[in-house]
C-alpha cells in the first residue's frame, strides 16, 4: 500500500477509535491525516515524473500549501479547462484539497473547535472522493498541467493565453536584443 494510501487509511482508523466517547486528540489528528494523504498523493504523483530518482524528495519539499490553495482556487467554472471532459474529476479533487486545508488548519490551531466524529468522517470521505477522481485522470494531460501548476502557481501559466504570451516573450527579447545592441554601439564608441 502506498503512503498515501496508508494515511488515508490511518485518518479512518483514527476517526473511528475510541467507539464511546472520541478524543479530541484522535479527531484532529484524523482531519489532519486525511489533508495530509491528499497532499502526499498529489506531491507524489507530481515528483513521479521527475527523471532523476534522487532529486524527488527535494523535489517534493518544495511544493507550497498556500500555492496550491491558491491554484486550487483557479479551478472553477471559468477555468480554461472547464470544457475537459475529465474536469469534473479535477475540480473535485482541488475543492476538496482546498477544504480538507482549511479544516486541517482548524483542526491543529483552533483549540476552540470542538469536532464530532460526524464532522471528521465527512472529511475523510472528502480525501476518499478527491482520492476516487485522481484515480480516474492521473494519466490524463490534464492531471499532469495541473500537477505542475500546483508546485509552480499559476502565475507562470500560458496555456489560457498562449497568443498573449507568445507576445511577452517576444517582446523581452526584441528588448533584450536592442538592449544588447546599444551596448555593442556604446561600446564600439
Amino acid at each position: 500500500m502506498a503512503f498515501p494510501d496508508q494515511l488515508l487509511e490511518q485518518a479512518r482508523l483514527l476517526a473511528n477509535l475510541d467507539k464511546n466517547r472520541p478524543t479530541q486528540a484522535s479527531l484532529r489528528r484524523a482531519v489532519s491525516t486525511a489533508y495530509y494523504a491528499l497532499f502526499h498523493l498529489l506531491t507524489i504523483a507530481a515528483v513521479a515524473n521527475w527523471k532523476t530518482a534522487r532529486h524527488r524528495a527535494d523535489l517534493a519539499r518544495a511544493f507550497q500549501h498556500g500555492k496550491m490553495y491558491e491554484v486550487c482556487k483557479t479551478c472553477g467554472e471559468n477555468s480554461p479547462d472547464a470544457k475537459h471532459p475529465s474536469f469534473p474529476n479535477l475540480q473535485t479533487v482541488a475543492s476538496n484539497f482546498m477544504q480538507l486545508q482549511q479544516h486541517r488548519q482548524d483542526a491543529d490551531y483552533d483549540n476552540s473547535k470542538k469536532w464530532t466524529r460526524t464532522e471528521v468522517r465527512a472529511q475523510v470521505e472528502l480525501a476518499a472522493a478527491a482520492f476516487e477522481s485522481w484515480n480516474r485522470i492521473k494519466g490524463e494531460p490534464i492531471a499532469g498541467d495541473f500537477l505542475l501548476r500546483l508546485l509552480i502557481g499559476d502565475k507562470h501559466r500560458t496555456r489560457s493565453s498562449g497568443a498573449a504570451a507568445g507576445k511577452r516573450i517576444a517582446s523581452r527579447g526584441a528588448e533584450r536584443y536592442s538592449d544588447s545592441s546599444k551596448a555593442r554601439k556604446n561600446a564600439a564608441r
